[in-house]
């Protein structure tokens, strides 16, 4: 199967496109940059309006639908070009044919802590622009389905954890600190405990998506555990071997609430079933960051 995938160059299309070829399908990478040699699969070049679409989707039998902005200036009009790619999507999809399509939502639709874990049949609470954004999209993707029969799943991400993401957010900086022998510093009283899912269990998902092309709806996409940031410190600490190399600092109040899905409906519709722990996602984390540290 020939599998469009817009902001394939990032980190989890990186990912993705890995997964499909290796699973024997065929990864076209489609972006708004011209090809710039970061990726060895098919690249196609798309200024996201239809015409583009029309002409770099053709071929295609299936898509994931990656590509973002993720805001800077705190206002909703940061995110409406992410309802516009998406629409334009779906537009195209629907002009040459493609109905297997898959989007990435995130665990941002919810923000109940009293109603944790939390299902799909749960009405959205965002409490986010980026929330909206992305609620706002499967809307349309709901939409698009009973409309002109789109077989969408969106999938809602928990957050992603792996080497490649973006540099400067809490996990990452723990696990650079630990690895390089440093102090990890745990800033907050560390209530509240969060929901992360591992890089390679995400793109399983994205795979299982694509391959059952007749379902649509939304599906929650999580590891099943969720950590302080206190024990989070305490763990990666433990896998990278710099245990009790920590401060903790409980005296003021910390900027974040918990979060967990329950999977029930992933993993009965779509079969996933996450495969990476914490522990175990952190142990092959270190491992590549041994690798790459030679």
């Amino acid at each position: 199967m020939k599998v469009g995938i817009t902001g394939g160059t990032g980190f989890l299309g990186k990912e993705v496109s890995t997964l499909l070829e290796k699973e024997g399908h065929i990864p076209v990478i489609i972006g708004r940059s011209p090809f710039n040699g970061k990726t060895k699969y098919e690249y196609r070049s798309t200024d996201y309006s239809i015409e583009s679409l029309n002409k770099v989707l053709d071929g295609n039998q299936a898509v994931v639908h990656l590509a973002a902005v993720r805001g800077s200036k705190g206002c909703i009009s940061d995110f409406h070009q992410n309802e516009i790619i998406t629409e334009n999507l779906l537009k195209s999809c629907i002009n040459i044919g493609i109905t297997n399509i898959v989007i990435a939502s995130s665990i941002a639709v919810y923000s109940k802590v009293e109603s944790i874990p939390w299902t799909e049949e749960q009405l959205p609470s965002p409490k986010t622009l980026y929330g909206i954004s992305k609620i706002s999209c499967e809307y349309m993707a709901d939409l698009y389905h009973k409309e002109y029969e789109l077989n969408i799943k969106s999938l809602r991400i928990a957050q992603i954890l792996g080497e490649g993401e973006r540099k400067g957010f809490m996990m990452n900086t723990f696990i650079d600190n630990a690895f390089h022998k440093k102090r990890l510093n745990v800033i907050g009283e560390s209530l509240a405990k969060r929901e992360f899912v591992y890089i390679k269990d995400v793109a399983k998902a994205f795979l299982l998506a694509i391959l059952n092309p007749k379902i649509s709806g939304a599906f929650n996409i999580g590891s099943g555990e969720a950590y302080s940031n206190l024990e989070i410190a305490k763990i990666i600490n433990e896998c990278f071997n710099n245990e009790g190399n920590l401060l903790y600092n409980d005296k003021l109040k910390e900027g974040i609430e918990s979060s967990l899905m329950d999977c029930s409906k992933s993993r009965n519709e779509l079969g996933y079933i996450a495969q990476f722990s914490l522990r175990k996602a952190l142990n092959e984390i270190k491992n590549f960051k041994k690798g790459e540290d030679v």
